[in-house]
C-alpha cells in the first residue's frame, strides 16, 4: 500500500501527488531545497463568456450536403466557421519552497506516499540526525498540514516562502505569510501558438479570478519568525506548517471579480479553524475521513513477488505486470488519486486531476469529454466511491444549462450539447479559435450524451 523512492524527485511527474479535493500538492522530496507545488480547484483563467456562434447554424446545411456529396475537403474547409473559441486554462496555484541549513550531503534516504492513510513523508539522514517530513491534504479541515522533525534537540533550521508563476504579491499579516494574486484573464492553449498567449488584464478592473495562499506554522522551540520573505525557524526540533488558499470563484456563471467571493476571508476562515486543533487530532481527523472511503474495497491478486524493501521505480522495471502486488499497487493507486481530486463540494478531476505546474498546462488541463473525463470517473461506481462522482454529476448540470444555448444557436434545435472540451465557466461550443481547430475532432456534440451514462450509472447504483 506505499509507493516509496530511494531518491528526491528531479521533474515534477516524478514527485508525489497529495489532495483533498480543492487543494493539491506535488512533493519533490529535496534534501536542502525542498519544492511543493500547490494547486487549487477552482484556480482558472478567464470568466464566463457566450462562446457560441450564430453562424455555426447557417453553415451546417452547407457543410452536410457537401459530406453527402463527399466533398469533404471543402467541408472541412466551410465547417471551421461553426467553431467557437478555445476553452480557459487550469492554473498552477504556486509553490511551497523549503530551504533547510544542514546542506545537500545525506544517507539513508526514503521518500514514500502511504495509500492506506494518505501520508506522504520523506525521511534522511545527515551525519547523524535524521530529519523527517510529513505531508497530507485534509479534507475535513481544509488545509494542507506539514510537518518537520530533527531526531536531536535544536537541529532544524527551516525557511519556508510562497511563490508563483502568476501575478501576485506576498506578505507578512498577523501570524502568517500571505501570497495574494490575480489570474489572467485568457490563456491558449499550449498547441496554439499566438504572439499573446497570456493575457492579464489591469489589476483594478479585470474581471479575472483572485487568489489568495495562506502559511503559518507552530514551532515546539526555537526561534520563529515572520517576515516579508516567508517564515524562519531557527535552532528548533519541530514545526507545523499550515497552508490555505482560496479563489473568488463563484460560480461557473458569475464573474469572479466583480460578483466573486471574498478570497482572503474563506483562507482564513479555513487556517483558524485548523491551527485552533492539536497536530493529532487533524492527522487523525484526516485518516479517519479518507479511510471511510479507502477502505471499502479489498483486492488480493495473488503473492507480491517483490521484496518490500525495493522501490517502487526498480519494482517496476524488474517485474512490471507479472508482480500481482504491482498490479493491486496501480489499482489502489488509481483510487486515492480519485479520492484526492474529486469530493463532494469540489471541482470534478480534470485531466490532470488536480494537479498542474504549467501556466499553459497540455491541452490546457480542462475536461476533455470524449474520453478522458469519463475514464477518470471509471473507479468511481464500481469502486463504492459514489460520493467522489458527485463533482462531474454537478458540473453536468452546469454543462446543460449552457449546451441548451448551444443547441438553439449553433444547431436551431432543443435539448442541450457539448462538444469534446469545456472548462470551469462551462463551455460547450465547439473549441477552435472560430476556425483554427481540427474539424475532425472539434465538431464533436456527443459529449452530453456520453455524459449522461454517467447519470444512468448513479441513478443505477442507488436502485
Amino acid at each position: 500500500m506505499k509507493l516509496h523512492y530511494d531518491k528526491p524527485a528531479t521533474v515534477w511527474t516524478e514527485a508525489l501527488p497529495i489532495g483533498n479535493g480543492r487543494l493539491g500538492a506535488m512533493i519533490f522530496g529535496g534534501v536542502e531545497r525542498e519544492t511543493i507545488g500547490l494547486n487549487e480547484d477552482t484556480l482558472w483563467s478567464g470568466f464566463p463568456k457566450d462562446g457560441n456562434n450564430p453562424e455555426a447554424r447557417e453553415v451546417l446545411p452547407k457543410v452536410r450536403k457537401l459530406v453527402e456529396a463527399g466533398n469533404y475537403t471543402e467541408a472541412d474547409r466551410l465547417s471551421k466557421k461553426m467553431m467557437g473559441p478555445y476553452t480557459q486554462s487550469y492554473l498552477p496555484f504556486g509553490e511551497l519552497l523549503l530551504r533547510f541549513d544542514h546542506g545537500d550531503i545525506y544517507h539513508s534516504y526514503k521518500r514514500t506516499l502511504d495509500l492506506e492513510n494518505a501520508l506522504q513523508r520523506v525521511e534522511y539522514g545527515v551525519g547523524g540526525i535524521t530529519y523527517t517530513r510529513e505531508i497530507y491534504a485534509s479534507y475535513p479541515d481544509q488545509v494542507i498540514v506539514l510537518r518537520l522533525t530533527a531526531s536531536a534537540p535544536g537541529a532544524l533550521d527551516v525557511h519556508a516562502r510562497l511563490d508563483s508563476v502568476l501575478r501576485h504579491t506576498v506578505s507578512a499579516a498577523h501570524d502568517s505569510s500571505v501570497m495574494r494574486g490575480i489570474a489572467p484573464e485568457h490563456v491558449d492553449p499550449s498547441y496554439y501558438q499566438t504572439d499573446k498567449p497570456v493575457v492579464y488584464g489591469a489589476a483594478e478592473v479585470t474581471e479575472a479570478m483572485r487568489f489568495e495562499g495562506h502559511l503559518t506554522a507552530k514551532a515546539e522551540d526555537g526561534n520563529l519568525t515572520i517576515d516579508g520573505e516567508g517564515i524562519h525557524l531557527l535552532g528548533g526540533t519541530s514545526v507545523t506548517f499550515y497552508f490555505s488558499a482560496a479563489t473568488s470563484f463563484n460560480g461557473f456563471d458569475q464573474l469572479p471579480g466583480s460578483q466573486g467571493k471574498d478570497a482572503n476571508a474563506a483562507a482564513v476562515a479555513f487556517l483558524e479553524s485548523a491551527i485552533g486543533k492539536s497536530y493529532a487530532t487533524l492527522r487523525e481527523r484526516h485518516i479517519a475521513d479518507y479511510r471511510s472511503l479507502f477502505d471499502r474495497v479489498k483486492l488480493q491478486l495473488g503473492t507480491p513477488m517483490a521484496p518490500e524493501d525495493m522501490s517502487t521505480e526498480k519494482r517496476i522495471t524488474t517485474y512490471g505486470a507479472d508482480d500481482p502486488g504491482l498490479v493491486e499497487l496501480l489499482f489502489h493507486y488509481g483510487r486515492y488519486l480519485l479520492i484526492a481530486s474529486s469530493r463532494p463540494g469540489t471541482q470534478p478531476a480534470n485531466l490532470q486531476g488536480i494537479w498542474n505546474a504549467s501556466t499553459r498546462a497540455p491541452w490546457s488541463s480542462n475536461w476533455t469529454l470524449n474520453i478522458n473525463t469519463e475514464m477518470n470517473y471509471w473507479p468511481a461506481e464500481t469502486c463504492n466511491l459514489a460520493e467522489c462522482h458527485e463533482p462531474l454529476l454537478a458540473f453536468i448540470r452546469n454543462l446543460a444549462k449552457n449546451g441548451a444555448q448551444t443547441a438553439e444557436v449553433n444547431y436551431g434545435t432543443r435539448g442541450w450539447t457539448v462538444h469534446h472540451n469545456s472548462d470551469i465557466w462551462a463551455q460547450t461550443a465547439p473549441v477552435g479559435d472560430y476556425g483554427h481547430g481540427d474539424a475532425g475532432w472539434v465538431l464533436w456534440p456527443m459529449g452530453g450524451i456520453w455524459l449522461a451514462q454517467h447519470l444512468w450509472e448513479e441513478q443505477a447504483g442507488e436502485d
